[in-house]
């Protein structure tokens, strides 16, 4: 029976560590799709179809590539990065698929979504000297209010300003944007008055579309339509309360609609912008620390060793030691604590300093078991208690200001 046990025991280890070796950290991580952009639409026309699809492709891997630079690189770069042209891109694209696919004779018109090879694609963009960012925002609930006078709408075909922010679609930003639906159930879950004050239904919506924060924003149109005063505050769990102003006029060539479009697209780039800046890649300074992992089986440990190949702050890992309930890492990283720890959260990881002053990772959002396999315990694993849920959404205590002029700009 003791070497039974001893058998029993001897195989869920190997079996452990075998799985545990499928997950591990690699140069090129699959899980990443930070170099994947979609909704590239191509439109082109030849003196035949063959043609017109070949021209449309070459479209298609030149503005993914300017698709790319935007997403990646912070704005004041841009102009660092030389743009390649459809020939020079295919040495960087993996692969490519095609989507609402229509041709006649002589025109060809899709939607592309185009994959880079990483380590390739961003060893160019690091040797032209631009800074880089590639943590991918959990999603925002983009919420758009109208105003008029004293009146305040959100829901409602006669919401011009969520028509825009509709308009903008896949954006291909490192930040992605939600709309919510707009049904019955959303309506009856909070109004402008009550978004704009704070509502536990504000986040009770926030929830049900699987968002953490919320892109509130308003739209003051004038009376003549001519113009309107936007604004516009990122809050919830990552959010940090940051406002932006901007007044938006109309050209003579534009609609109300085409004018609240362009004003939409601006915002959401200073959004992209700001999450950009703060997540940029310290390439060449390399910080380290040492991470205890709590486990409570072997799912719990190839579910977190999963999660940690997309967080891209990461550069490699190394397992110190390893038994049944406690997993622990030599992690190195580029950046500092605050952005590994802002990447993992995005993750559903958190990391946090224990009563010993040493960092601690811990699974949050831990999905149903899909396996009845655990590492044999001798003792039973306490459970994490609340206090260390920190996916939790904050409520605003008072009226959401967005009076802040910190972030003033202007459009005409």
């Amino acid at each position: 029976m003791r070497f039974r046990r001893f058998f029993n025991r001897t195989a869920l280890l190997v079996t452990f560590f075998a799985l545990v070796g499928q997950y591990s950290l690699s140069p090129a991580w699959s899980g990443n799709h930070v170099y994947t952009v979609t909704n590239i639409k191509i439109d082109a026309s030849a003196g035949s179809a063959t043609e017109a699809k070949k021209i449309a492709l070459s479209q298609g891997y030149e503005r993914a590539f300017k698709a790319l630079v935007e997403r990646l690189v912070p704005q004041q770069d841009h102009a660092k990065v030389p743009l390649l042209s459809a020939k020079d891109a295919l040495n960087y694209v993996l692969d490519i698929s095609l989507s609402s696919e229509r041709s006649s004779s002589v025109r060809y018109i899709a939607k592309m979504t185009v994959r880079f090879k990483e380590s390739r694609t961003r060893g160019y963009l690091r040797n032209t000297g631009v800074a880089l960012a590639e943590l991918i925002s959990k999603p925002v609930l983009v919420l758009p209010i109208q105003k008029s006078g004293e009146q305040s709408l959100l829901w409602g075909e006669s919401n011009q300003w969520r028509a825009a922010w509709g308009s903008l679609g896949e954006t291909n930003g490192l930040v992605p944007l939600t709309m919510p639906l707009g049904d019955l159930q959303d309506i009856g879950t909070v109004d402008a008055k009550g978004a704009l004050a704070g509502k536990d239904g504000l986040w009770k919506l926030a929830s049900k579309y699987g968002s953490n924060d919320i892109f509130l924003s308003i739209a003051d149109i004038a009376n003549d339509s001519n113009s309107a005063e936007l604004s516009a505050v990122r809050t919830g769990k990552f959010g940090d309360g940051r406002t932006y102003r901007l007044k938006v006029v109309k050209t003579a060539e534009e609609s109300t609609a085409g004018m609240l479009e362009r004003g939409a697209n601006s915002l959401n780039g200073s959004l992209q912008q700001d999450w950009k800046q703060a997540n940029l890649l310290q390439f060449g300074i390399e910080r380290w620390i040492l991470v205890q992992v709590p486990i409570e089986g072997l799912q719990d440990w190839v579910l977190i060793n999963n999660r940690l190949q997309d967080v891209p702050a990461i550069n490699r890992l190394n397992t110190r030691s390893i038994n049944r309930s406690q997993v622990n890492l030599d992690v190195y990283f580029s950046g500092d604590e605050r952005q590994l720890t802002l990447a993992l959260a995005q993750k559903d990881l958190a990391m946090l300093l224990n009563e010993n002053s040493i960092w601690e990772l811990r699974l949050l959002n831990k999905p149903a078991a899909s396996s009845s396999l655990t590492l044999p315990l001798e003792e039973e694993v306490p459970t994490l208690s609340e206090d260390f849920v920190v996916d939790e959404l904050a409520v605003p205590t008072q009226e959401i200001d967005l009076s802040n002029d910190n972030e003033s700009m202007t459009t005409e």
